[in-house]
């Protein structure tokens, strides 16, 4: 594939649909998202519209990544249209993820995606309690989620879940109660994201005060304690896999790779370009695009090793010096390890050291 700061374009390998669609909006939700459309079929038009406007040759497709919203909300003949369209061609071995709401998830669709060749699920959970699921607006049940859990695991068994951690109503027990239940689930794979009051939000037009950065750390630790004691690794700051079942296609973004988005809210980043859903696009000066593309593995669990960096982006040499002295810095006070990746704490502050970084 072409290097990301090539003049030359590269075929994205990897591609997003953005589904813009909800039967309701989460309290904590910020994203672009709208009422159901009284034709769906009108929406797969606008993105296979959308693909061929854009003019970008794909390469065969390694992942696929349909998000939302409510990507369910296309219907089963808007997925199938979507797969028998000229839209992309997957690759041998091809990752397709699909979000699912747990109210939309029916034998019959679950088949049907299943036939398309979708290979994983992402079941947004959040939370293990009613009265915690009703405060969000999350409109389905504890009971709702788990039937819907089981059914989507009888077909593709790489189905996972999110959870949120920092909830409003969650104690310390609640959660704790909660991580060791999601463990007990034996599942492939587990987002756990921080709450955060977004200004958009239902609870950031509320004033709703952010969860304390304590305890809200506390939780976070916590599920990387039970979750790895359960086989899961924290393969990234916010996602927990099984050997073998880590997301192929957000890792290509954490790893710095390409991706085309279709869709209103997506985002594309191919070569120095980054376009976002509105069609603002800005152009992305080549020590900007190596640093930001760089300095993201520090999520990973590979570890960051800057002489790798600068042989993948020469631009990036003069930081050596100075990125080998933070380095050493921040293995000294236990936030990364001896591979350079964080540790439980050095997550806490990534933010923090990725500026220290950038000098």
């Amino acid at each position: 594939m072409t290097s990301p700061t090539s003049p030359t374009q590269p075929r994205p390998e990897h591609l997003y649909l953005h589904v813009p669609f909800c039967s309701g909006r989460c309290a904590y939700c910020a994203f672009v998202s709208g009422p159901p459309p009284k034709h769906p079929e009108a929406y797969v038009d606008a993105l296979l519209q959308e693909a061929s406007d854009r003019t970008i040759p794909l390469a065969p497709l390694k992942t696929l990544y349909c998000g939302g919203g409510t990507p369910a909300l296309l219907g089963e003949e808007g997925f199938t249209r979507l797969r028998t369209s000229n839209l992309f061609s997957p690759a041998e071995d091809a990752e397709w993820t699909v979000e699912l709401h747990p109210t939309a998830v029916t034998p019959s669709l679950i088949r049907t995606l299943a036939d398309l060749g979708v290979t994983r699920l992402s079941l947004g959970v959040q939370a293990l309690d009613d009265a915690v699921l009703t405060r969000c607006n999350r409109r389905h049940t504890v009971r709702q989620a788990l039937e819907a859990l089981e059914i989507a695991r009888s077909v593709l068994p790489d189905t996972g879940i999110d959870l949120i951690a920092g909830l409003p109503g969650v104690s310390s027990d609640g959660w704790r109660k909660t991580l060791h239940r999601v463990a007990a689930l034996d599942l492939p794979h587990v987002s756990v994201y921080a709450l955060s009051i977004e200004p958009g939000s239902v609870w950031g037009r509320q004033a709703l005060p952010p969860p304390n950065p304590d305890l809200l750390c506390d939780a976070v630790a916590e599920a990387q304690e039970v979750l790895s004691s359960a086989g899961l690794r924290r393969y990234e700051t916010s996602n927990y896999a099984r050997p073998g079942y880590a997301c192929r296609h957000n890792l290509n973004t954490w790893m710095g790779g390409d991706y085309l988005g279709l869709g209103r809210g997506a985002v594309s980043r191919i070569g120095l370009h980054r376009r976002y859903g509105d069609g603002t696009e800005e152009c992305l000066a080549p020590l900007d695009d190596a640093l930001e593309r760089a300095l993201t593995c520090l999520r990973l669990d590979t570890g960051f090793s800057p002489e790798n960096a600068v042989q993948r982006f020469p631009i990036l040499a003069p930081f050596l010096p100075r990125w080998k002295i933070v380095l050493a810095q921040a293995r000294a006070h236990g936030l990364l390890n001896e591979r350079n990746a964080p540790t439980p704490r050095g997550h806490e502050v990534l933010d923090a050291l990725e500026r220290t970084l950038l000098g």
